[in-house]
């Protein structure tokens, strides 16, 4: 029986593997469970050769120490290789419960992009603590405390072998071998990567499936890396098209000299909240009663899912670019295009107001970087403003915006970006959706409150002198999934509302749709265009009145990219190993990663 034993720990490693196939199996039941992911069998067969990868890689971290301890004995090496493990199991739950818990906000898992923004946990916090069910905390906390006891029981009982060196030093040679072969998923040529695990046009599928440590850890490593998809050579013919294609604009809707230019970006509002885009609520009746009297675009899109890509859309006329948050990249900050600087060569003040934290993301610095000459945020509220988790409300934002724009001399150009149909959808009364608690309620709850904040926004700036003599291009930032509208990765998930309304603009010249689809960073270069500017300096930009009507709309996420025509839309993932086939959303995507490596 001693015998038994001393062999039975040796291989002692083997129990381990068992131990943390079982913890990630549970996590991925749970992943599957919160997430309304629609396969339940097949992401956890897909899942075993990554997992395979992360635990080979967990055998490798330890294995020194438990060769010390077989050889040697002593127990504070046990302890150390305990704690080692505890720590690892740590590391793995905190990973497997952020990407649980990230990926129904954001439609991706804990990656390099979401470790950028943890300089400011309580707004991630924030944005989804509202909305975990008592349920996946409480199974959460099972798989945790589960695995530390089972942990520390299985270390307990681990002894010694000091007398089977040759076995010992046999099995410990073969165990790396094997565990670097493993590691690295096989004899193939290229080593395993996180799209191994993907196997379905459904990204929830796909991520149900994919180790969320080994892809944090990945993104990790290739956060400094921007690879390519397509050849240079494919690359370089659809930028060349891509230029050439840029038609000559509709001019009836007349220049922009000598008029006061106002974005209003709303947060998260997606095109079915409003009702020229076929919402029938009645969630934003002021916006759709301005819709009326506006130049409605039928067809515009973001390229990404977050504020400050958006901003950087909407700002400085930059795609966004999977997995990078691009304000944060200090060294390039002072390269961005920017619109605030064009609008100040023609003698325009230039502001931005918002009512939360400006630091996220490094977005103070960018705005300030860019050109802004008065930049309001949350520290230029009182306590008495009725300050939320994530900032000031709308309501009380826009009456200082007004302020602004009543004490600037001369023409201005000003952003005002609100904040409250933002998760947790805190709203400061209630409406026609509250009596709800689900989060599509809640969503429309917040939705309705900004719209009714926009409302007074206007009814505050209609009799000041500057009103009649401003052009306001009212949008959102990036599109929302929290209706049930879209899913993660349908190209409805990106389509905005965007309207531009003129107070003493024709009626008839006003109230018509354009069809045509657009992006974000296509506003920077209309603008700069209408105002008499022309900079040149914003790449990417076409004209939105250009009535071509082969024109697409792009947009990406971390792990697939796409394209929306009027008469025909992609979504394209690709190889992170090979060379892909050239899909027009990877195209582009490449095109403007070519741009900012080179920037």
């Amino acid at each position: 029986m001693k015998q038994k034993n001393r062999y039975s720990s040796l291989y002692f490693p083997i129990r381990l593997t068992i131990f943390y196939f079982i913890g990630l199996l549970l996590w991925r039941i749970l992943f599957i469970g919160y997430n309304d992911v629609p396969d339940l069998i097949l992401p956890l067969v897909k899942a075993i050769s990554l997992d395979i990868s992360m635990i080979c890689g967990v055998i490798i971290v330890g294995i020194i120490p438990w060769l010390a301890y077989l050889m040697i004995g002593w127990g504070w090496i046990a302890q150390l290789n305990k704690w080692l493990h505890i720590f690892l199991w740590i590391f793995i739950c905190v990973v497997e419960f952020g990407s649980t818990l990230l990926f129904k906000e954001w439609g991706s898992t804990l990656d390099a992009r979401a470790f950028s923004y943890l300089n400011h946990p309580q707004e991630a916090w924030a944005s989804v603590k509202d909305f975990i069910p008592f349920w996946t905390l409480f199974f959460s906390l099972f798989i945790f405390v589960s695995g530390i006891k089972v942990l520390s029981k299985l270390f307990n009982h681990w002894t010694p072998v000091r007398t089977h060196y040759f076995q010992t030093i046999i099995f410990i040679m073969f165990l790396g071998s094997v565990s670097i072969l493993g590691l690295r998923g096989g004899w193939q040529k290229l080593p395993i990567v996180p799209s191994d695990a993907f196997y379905s046009k459904d990204m929830k599928n796909n991520f149900a499936a994919t180790n969320k440590v080994w892809y944090f850890l990945y993104s990790l490593s290739k956060q400094k890396e921007i690879k390519l998809s397509n050849k240079v050579s494919d690359i370089t013919n659809f930028q060349t098209n891509y230029i050439t294609n840029a038609c000559l604009p509709d001019t009836t809707f007349g220049k922009w000299k000598g008029k006061n230019i106002v974005f209003i970006v709303m947060e998260g509002w997606s095109a079915d909240m409003v009702s020229y885009l076929g919402g029938n609520e009645n969630v934003t009746p002021f916006f759709d009663s301005l819709s009326g009297h506006s130049v409605r675009f039928d067809n515009a899109f973001s390229t990404g899912f977050r504020t400050d890509q958006g901003l950087m859309s909407i700002l400085s006329g930059i795609p966004s670019i999977q997995s990078i948050n691009m304000p944060n990249v200090i060294d390039k900050v002072t390269k961005y295009p920017s619109l605030p600087a064009a609008m100040k060569t023609s003698g325009r003040k230039t502001s931005f107001i918002y009512g939360g934290d400006l630091n996220f993301s490094n977005l103070y610095n960018y705005l300030t970087v860019i050109g802004f000459d008065t930049i309001i945020r949350d520290q230029d509220f009182t306590n008495e403003d009725q300050i939320t988790e994530w900032g000031v409300p709308d309501h009380i934002m826009v009456e200082k915006a007004v302020a602004v724009l009543d004490q600037t001399d001369g023409l201005f150009f000003s952003t005002i970006l609100f904040l409250s149909s933002h998760s947790p959808f805190e709203v400061p009364w209630p409406n026609d959706f509250s009596s709800k608690n689900d989060i599509p309620s809640k969503y429309k709850s917040s939705v309705k409150y900004s719209d009714e904040s926009l409302k007074h926004f206007f009814s505050m700036s209609k009799n000041k002198s500057w009103f009649k003599n401003t052009i306001f291009v009212i949008t959102a930032d990036h599109g929302s999934t929290h209706s049930g509208y879209a899913m993660m990765e349908d190209h409805k998930r990106f389509r905005i509302p965007m309207i531009i309304y003129s107070p003493d603009a024709d009626p008839m010249l006003l109230s018509r749709n354009i069809d045509i689809p657009f992006n974000h960073f296509d506003l920077p270069k209309t603008i700069d265009q209408l105002a008499g500017i022309n900079t040149g300096s914003f790449k990417f930009g076409r004209n939105m009145f250009c009535m071509d009507q082969k024109r697409k709309a792009y947009w990406n996420i971390d792990v697939a990219a796409g394209f929306y025509g009027i008469d025909t839309s992609a979504i394209e993932i690709p190889d992170q190993r090979d060379v892909a086939k050239a899909g027009e959303g990877l195209l582009f995507l490449d095109m403007v990663k070519q741009w900012y490596t080179q920037l």
